[in-house]
């Protein structure tokens, strides 16, 4: 039984071939991925074979396609190859593909009234392709809840993201507007204390006290310049005197 699973190693290689895009021009899977067509003998002799196989022997290739059951038949664009059993994709039906020998036949006629081993074969790997496909829909069902949950909170952080950019947004227009008014209003201030400060009360004593030290002192100018100027002194002095009273601003 140990044996049963292995996978002969032509068959891995041509799988491994054909799994390789770069030479789909020369060979490649139909779009059904049922079969597999050679599209250059010529370039699969020169550039591939050697590759995978060791040689650059095309008639070799194909009996050992044959060896293994496949079926040639004509294509559009060369020669395709078809296995039950080889199929894109599906990797885990390379174990059903068996090398053919000549005991296949003996063994299908001697219990005529029997399933035969082949029969029992393709059973069988109905049963594992059918449980390969409830599998992968079963994951492909649970990929899509997951994705499903995870797109409707991601929705949700970004809703929540925006409200919370417009509310930060507001509060940013709301504190540059105060800032606006407060600075208008420091600007004010500063200017109301400027003036506020030179029209201080000790400020105008001590001018209203400088001028009555002048007015004391005699004057050596002419009788109508002295006459004069005291009258400008007692005109400023009565100004003085009116500035020296407290200002009040609203």
């Amino acid at each position: 039984m140990a044996t049963r699973s292995l996978v002969p190693t032509f068959i891995t290689k041509t799988f491994e071939m054909l799994e390789d895009q770069s030479i789909s021009h020369i060979v490649s899977w139909t779009e059904e991925g049922l079969s597999f067509v050679v599209k250059s003998q010529k370039l699969l002799q020169q550039q591939v074979l050697p590759q995978y196989f060791k040689h650059r022997n095309y008639s070799s290739f194909l009996r050992q396609l044959n060896l293994y059951n496949f079926k040639k038949s004509k294509h559009q664009d060369g020669q395709e190859f078809k296995h039950k059993c080889f199929r894109k994709g599906v990797k885990q039906m390379l174990q059903f593909i068996k090398r053919r020998n000549n005991d296949d036949g003996n063994q299908e006629s001697v219990n005529p009234n029997q399933p035969s081993a082949k029969l029992k074969e393709e059973q069988n790997i109905l049963r594992v392709c059918a449980s390969d496909i409830k599998d992968t829909n079963t994951r492909l069902d649970e990929d899509m809840q997951i994705l499903k949950q995870k797109s409707g909170v991601l929705l949700e952080e970004m809703w929540n993201l925006k409200k919370l950019l417009h509310s930060q947004f507001d509060q940013v227009n709301h504190k540059l507007e105060r800032i606006d008014i407060i600075i208008g209003a420091m600007s004010q201030h500063k200017k109301f204390k400027n003036i506020s400060q030179y029209f201080t009360t000790k400020f105008l004593q001590n001018e209203l006290h400088t001028l009555e030290t002048n007015l004391n002192q005699p004057l050596f100018e002419s009788p109508k310049q002295e006459i004069d100027d005291q009258e400008q002194i007692k005109a400023l002095f009565e100004e003085l005197q009116n500035l020296s009273k407290p200002i009040h601003f609203d």
